[in-house]
């Protein structure tokens, strides 16, 4: 019995097939992406687009924060300087007033070694009358002082001599004096002879005007006002002389500061507009009250 054809064994064929070649491709280009992913990332495209540029903006917000980082550090170093100078200022001005408070202190104790002796025999002294005769009736000066000292008597006066005719005659040596008197007859017609005066009159001085600057509850407050005043306004105050005179009552004392004396009104009210231009209260007084 014979074998068909068709009954032999067929032969495989061990060549490669171009399957078997599509997937060995596939495999080596796997095999090298893992590669360079692993060795070498950088070379690889960036498939993540959104990422990128969320990760710029991240970036751009950053860098905006740290520019106002900067800012606000240069903000706090400009006001930590301003507040130095501030305090500098303050600084400074603390000793100005520490300064001027020593010197009041001392002008205080000053004056309140003074104002014992000076209250004391500053009362103010009434103007003295002048002793004037009346003479309205017309009598004479002999008649309305007739207690007064006699009339002086004339003693070696010389007899009236008329004019000599011929030669001087001389007098001898060693002859004596000849004396004489008034008598109360020629006394009487001398006096009677007086010269009569008209009625008197005493006109009053005119008093002295000043300017009243301030005021206060005591002479110390005043005289502290007073050097303050004098050496802040020396042009206009530096010429007169102070005085205080007493405006209140024993249950509310008050004594103002008068300056002067000034030589006329007109002279007061232009000190006055001047110093009223400075902030200092002034209006015109007399120059009374006693020496401060």
């Amino acid at each position: 019995m014979t074998k068909t054809a068709s009954d032999k064994p067929m032969r495989r064929n061990t060549g490669a097939t171009p399957y078997a070649a599509i997937w060995f491709t596939l495999g080596a280009a796997g095999l090298g992406y893992l590669c360079i992913a692993f060795l070498a990332p950088h070379i690889l495209p960036d498939f993540s687009g959104g990422r990128v540029a969320e990760r710029m903006l991240g970036e751009t917000q950053v860098m905006k924060v740290s520019a106002d980082v900067e800012g606000l550090k240069s903000s706090l170093e400009r006001l930590q300087i301003e507040v130095d100078s501030v305090k500098a200022n303050a600084a400074a001005h603390q000793t100005q007033t520490d300064q001027l408070s020593a010197h009041l202190a001392a002008l205080d104790e000053k004056v309140r070694g003074q104002d014992t002796a000076k209250t004391a025999s500053a009362a103010p002294l009434p103007p003295p009358t002048p002793d004037v005769p009346d003479f309205a009736s017309g009598a004479s000066q002999a008649q309305a002082a007739p207690d007064g000292p006699p009339p002086t008597k004339v003693i070696n006066a010389a007899p009236k001599v008329g004019p000599q005719v011929g030669p001087p005659v001389a007098q001898p040596v060693g002859a004596p004096i000849v004396t004489g008197s008034i008598s109360k007859g020629t006394q009487t017609a001398n006096a009677g002879d007086a010269i009569s005066f008209g009625p008197a009159v005493v006109k009053p001085a005119p008093k002295p005007i000043g300017i009243q600057i301030a005021t206060d509850s005591s002479v110390d407050g005043l005289r502290i006002t007073w050097s303050a005043l004098a050496q802040v306004h020396a042009e206009q105050l530096g010429t007169l002389s102070p005085r205080y005179a007493d405006l209140g009552t024993a249950a509310n004392p008050s004594f103002g500061l008068i300056a002067g004396p000034i030589k006329s009104k007109a002279d007061a009210k232009k000190l006055c507009k001047e110093l009223a231009a400075q902030s200092i209260s002034c209006k015109i007084s007399d120059f009374k009250g006693a020496e401060l």
